[in-house]
C-alpha cells in the first residue's frame, strides 16, 4: 500500500491566517487535487543528509550535568534536554524517543509517568549514550533513506542551532 500527501493552501476565515491543509490517502480512493508535495529527489537529500549529519558530529555531548529532570515520556525529557543544555537532538534520537513513548501504550505502565518508572538520571544518561552513537556513528545515506520515506521528517529535526566550539 503507498500512501500520497497532498498539499491544499486555503484562504483562512482569519486574514492574518495562512492555513496549509494536508491529506493524505491510501491510493484506494482518487485525490481530486491540484497541489502535490514535490518529493526531494535522492541526490539533494543525500547532500542535505551528508551536511547534517557533519554537523552533528562537530557538536559536544555536554560532560557536567547535575540536575534531575522530572519527565512524563520519553519526549518530554527529549525536550527538556534541548531546553536545558541549548542542544539540538539528533534526527535519529528524536524518532526513538519517539518510538519508545509508543511502544509504552497498552503495557501495564503506559500512561504512569515515566519518571516513576526509570530513575531521572538513567534516563538522562540514555538518552545523552544513544545521542552520542547517533551523532557519531550514523549513515548519512541512511538518514537520507529514512527522510524519503518521511514526509514529515521535518518535524523531527531541531531548529536549535548552538555556537560551535572553535578549533
Amino acid at each position: 500500500m503507498q500512501n500520497t500527501v497532498t498539499m491544499n493552501p486555503r484562504a483562512s476565515d482569519d486574514s492574518n491566517s495562512s492555513d496549509v491543509e494536508a491529506e493524505i490517502s491510501d491510493d484506494l480512493s482518487p485525490l481530486n487535487r491540484s497541489h502535490r508535495v514535490v518529493v526531494e529527489d535522492e541526490a539533494s537529500l543525500v547532500m542535505r543528509a551528508e551536511m547534517y549529519q557533519c554537523y552533528m558530529k562537530e557538536l559536544p555531548i555536554p560532560t557536567n550535568r547535575g540536575s534531575v529532570i522530572p519527565f512524563t515520556s520519553w519526549v518530554g525529557l527529549g525536550f527538556s534536554i534541548k531546553q536545558l543544555y541549548g542542544q539540538p537532538l539528533h534526527y535519529l534520537t528524536n524518532l526513538l524517543l519517539q518510538r519508545w513513548d509508543q511502544s509504552r501504550l497498552g503495557s501495564d505502565f503506559g500512561y504512569e509517568s515515566l519518571d516513576f518508572i526509570v530513575h531521572p538520571c538513567k534516563a538522562e544518561a540514555t538518552v545523552w549514550l544513544v545521542e552520542e552513537i547517533h551523532r557519531l556513528a550514523s549513515s548519512h545515506r541512511q538518514i537520507a533513506q529514512l527522510w524519503g520515506s518521511d514526509p514529515m521528517y521535518h518535524s523531527l529535526i531541531d531548529p536549535i542551532v548552538p555556537k560551535l566550539p572553535r578549533s
